[in-house]
């Protein structure tokens, strides 16, 4: 299904991208993104390849092994402490066509599109 009317992605309320267009499969929502800031989505595209390359590694790695390659890959990112906290910690939220903000859970940035869960 796709969404006609835009909706407002908004990081800790403040406006971050519009959602161009949206298709719901449960349980994900996915949504082509245009950015209010594109250096704001190039960080939290970024800061969401971290977080899988996290996912992905954890369960392989000796913590030792885990932590110094974590640092290589934000370094290889492009990406500060603070980029990482803001976007585990941001409250994102999301106002549909009629007004209604929503929380969004479980974001992923890639590629100018996002994925999450209402």
């Amino acid at each position: 299904m796709i969404f006609e009317a835009p909706m407002l992605l908004r990081c800790d309320g403040k406006p971050f991208a519009t959602i161009a267009r949206y298709g719901y499969e449960t349980p994900w929502a996915t949504a082509q993104l245009r950015a209010d800031d594109p250096a704001e989505l190039d960080r939290a595209n970024r800061a969401a390849a971290l977080d899988r390359w996290s996912c992905e590694q954890a369960e392989k790695l000796t913590d030792d092994d885990y932590d110094a390659q974590d640092e290589r890959e934000r370094v290889r990112l492009g990406l500060s402490d603070a980029d990482v906290r803001h976007y585990e910690s941001a409250a994102w939220t999301i106002v549909t066509a009629d007004g209604t903000e929503r929380q969004a859970y479980s974001l992923d940035f890639a590629d100018g599109h996002i994925q999450w869960r209402w």
